[in-house]
């Protein structure tokens, strides 16, 4: 603290008076007798202080004021204060910097890990999960929902051998159950489940386009395109379930989600996929590939009447019918009197 005599001015009242002057680290205080004599401190603080000449100083604002000291030493004293001040705001400064900088990194790690890592890392197990839990999953799940519909026990018989007939040698015990709902829709559950909605089936004039819908729900199931996708979608969930060892709060999470299947978005990738692996099982066994083309123009005639899930949830059809016809082989298909017969009966 270093304490100096000079002259104090406000330019409110545009006069000088003598001031006792005090430096601290803080502040500058100038003590004064106002008119009726009394002494009245006013208090300056670094960070607003600026230098008008050597022994002058100045505070901005309303009234403008002013002080001057004769004192040798007084320039020495304020230039100390003022570049100490100067670097305390850099310091602040680069504190604030720092801490904002370490404050998006970590923030930045968090999002990293959250959205892409645990992500990366649900999917990689998902790809390598035993089928027997995937069946685990899907038999929650589906049971879950089942609690929503009422099956046609009728249909969901045919459908079955209709799928039986198609001989696709499978890891999974491939159960497709037909539901009453005035819906077009089907899709697959993790380990083989695939629900089909009637009203699908009741708009369908060619058992090759079942044996397209079919093709494609069950390659979503043979590829894991189910499991992985439920897996990136509630990775955190899932992530730390497994991590844990809890088997039963991963399949709870599912459950939770059950009602989302249905409606379930996949990428472009994987309905690619998913279609080329149903296009290759179709034409593996002589069936049309025009069932695919007959099955998504009949999904886009039922969407002008009524909801579409199926549709919503499988964008780009005119897309996929072309990338279809580019990769369908140029040989010619053989009726399946089997297949027929069973779409016949279920069609009646």
């Amino acid at each position: 603290m270093q304490s100096y005599t000079g002259k104090y001015y406000n330019a409110q009242t545009d006069s000088s008076v003598d001031a006792a002057i005090t430096l601290t680290a803080k502040q500058i205080t100038i003590e004064i007798k106002d008119a009726q004599g009394e002494l009245r401190q006013i208090h300056w603080f670094w960070d607003q202080v600026k230098r008008s000449a050597a022994n002058t100083l100045e505070y901005p604002g309303y009234p403008l004021q002013r002080i001057t000291v004769s004192s040798l030493t007084f320039a020495d004293a304020v230039a100390f204060n003022l570049q100490n001040k100067k670097g305390q705001r850099i310091f602040a400064n680069r504190g604030r910097t720092i801490v904002g900088i370490t404050f998006l990194v970590v923030v930045g790690l968090i999002a990293l890990v959250y959205f892409w890592l645990i992500p990366f890392v649900a999917v990689r197990i998902a790809n390598n999960i035993p089928v027997s839990y995937e069946e685990k999953l899907g038999q929650s799940s589906y049971d879950a929902l089942m609690q929503q519909y009422h099956e046609d026990t009728a249909a969901t018989r045919l459908v079955n051998e209709f799928f039986d007939q198609l001989h696709i040698h499978s890891n999974y015990a491939v159960q497709i159950t037909v539901v009453q709902q005035k819906e077009t829709n089907a899709f697959a559950l993790p380990g083989g489940h695939i629900i089909v909605y009637d009203q699908l089936l009741k708009q369908m004039k060619h058992y090759e386009e079942l044996a397209a819908l079919l093709s494609h729900e069950y390659s979503h199931v043979e590829l894991k395109h189910t499991t992985k996708t439920i897996f990136r979608s509630m990775g955190t969930y899932m992530f730390m379930s497994l991590i844990f060892g809890d088997m039963s709060g991963a399949g709870a999470v599912v459950v939770e989600n059950a009602n989302s299947l249905k409606s379930l978005q996949y990428s472009r990738r994987l309905e690619k996929e998913a279609d080329l692996h149903g296009l290759e099982l179709l034409q593996a066994r002589h069936i049309d590939a025009r069932g695919f083309q007959w099955l998504f123009n009949t999904l886009k005639q039922e969407s002008g009447l009524q909801p579409s899930e199926w549709l919503s949830s499988h964008p780009d059809l005119d897309n996929r019918v072309r990338y279809i016809n580019e990769h369908a082989l140029p040989e010619h298909a053989v009726t399946d009197s089997s297949l027929y017969r069973i779409f016949i009966t279920l069609k009646q």
